[in-house]
């Protein structure tokens, strides 16, 4: 681990405030995407399930858990460093997405070409290329401006300045989260989410996530956030190949 990273900076405060500006995190649920969002006055709205990402509500900064930048080949530098950076939760980055992928249409297809290319696709990968495909297509480098990609795990380790420890769909992997997250928002807020949740097509772990990555997105409007690379390169569209938390 490296606790310099991860530990907030001692004069920045707990709840991250943000007058004037809104700021949201966003993760694919099963019927789209689920928006976390709080207001200009730093109210916090229940969580937004949208089918796509057109019918999202503006916001001056939001942090998405989807690739965004894309290489040709090989690995993006970003999911490498974040796999170190999170220890025993490793596993929950994906590596090996490249925008070629995107036009396939079968996993046999990409998996060979991925091999060819020097890793092959897991099935998850597989599974939420169309999520990938969906913001691809919807990013552009002016939008990015607003609309950057983060990654649940790097927030709440971030958060509770280690990785969390537990799953995060067991209970007391959510526990763990929330409390991570007790700074940011009272828990008892969340909980009540969950429970009118159900039923909404997002699940319980997809709304924690998404939470994780407005608290992100509150840190890079005031530039105390994390950034892997330090430096992150641009794919062939100019969109830099990045995590923020």
């Amino acid at each position: 681990m490296t606790p310099d990273i991860l530990a907030p900076p001692p004069d920045e405060p707990s709840f991250l405030p943000t007058p004037g500006r809104t700021v949201a995190g966003i993760d694919g649920c099963r019927a789209g995407w689920v928006m976390v969002r709080r207001d200009a006055a730093g109210r916090f709205g229940e969580p937004l399930v949208v089918a796509s990402l057109d019918g999202l509500p503006a916001t001056d900064m939001t942090v998405i858990d989807i690739p965004i930048g894309l290489p040709e080949s090989g690995r993006r530098a970003c999911d490498l460093e974040a796999r170190k950076l999170l220890d025993r939760r490793w596993m929950t980055v994906f590596t090996g997405v490249r925008r070629p992928l995107l036009a396939m249409n079968s996993y046999e297809e990409a998996n060979a070409w991925g091999k060819r290319d020097g890793e092959g696709l897991t099935c998850q990968m597989w599974n939420i290329l169309p999520k990938i495909r969906e913001v691809d297509d919807w990013i552009t480098p002016a939008r990015n401006r607003t609309f950057r990609e983060g990654h649940p795990e790097l927030s709440f380790a971030d958060a509770a300045g280690r990785p969390m420890a537990k799953k995060k769909r067991k209970r007391e992997g959510q526990a763990e989260r929330l409390d991570a997250l007790a700074d940011f928002i009272d828990p008892a807020t969340v909980l009540d989410w969950l429970h009118k949740a159900r039923g909404s097509g997002a699940a319980r772990d997809d709304i924690v996530d998404a939470l994780a990555l407005c608290r992100s997105a509150a840190r890079v409007l005031l530039g105390c956030h994390g950034q892997l690379p330090a430096d992150p390169p641009k794919d062939a569209r100019g969109l830099p190949m990045e995590m923020v938390f």
